[in-house]
């Protein structure tokens, strides 16, 4: 619990501590989600964040992924509802550091799913 408390901003936008039904009932409006992780990223720690993984609890280095974690199993968001629809969630990974997309990327990557 104790690391929960170090990331207070992060647990209450994730609903990981108190269920905002409001919140979670919003992100699902959203037809289709992207999360893409920077395999070279020198700022987000751990990497496996940007896809809502985060360290177990009780470590500093090793990394329980989304679906290993309570967020997920009890879906918290309704990303694992979102996820038994095919497109609807992505989760994409580029070998670049943090925020540094190239414009293919872009072309090829994100673009095509903000036109459907």
């Amino acid at each position: 619990k104790q690391w929960y408390q170090r990331r207070v901003s992060i647990t209450a936008g994730n609903n990981e501590v108190n269920l905002n039904q409001e919140y979670k009932d919003n992100l699902m409006r959203v037809e289709n989600i992207t999360f893409v992780k920077f395999n070279k990223d020198t700022m987000v720690s751990p990497r496996e964040s940007e896809w809502f993984g985060f360290y177990k609890p009780g470590s500093n280095s090793e990394v329980m992924a989304l679906q290993d974690s309570d967020l997920w199993k009890e879906d918290r968001l309704g990303l694992k509802e979102m996820s038994s629809t095919p497109g609807r969630l992505t989760f994409l990974s580029i070998d670049a550091d943090h925020l540094q997309v190239p414009e293919e990327f872009w072309k090829s990557e994100i673009i095509p799913r903000l036109q459907n």
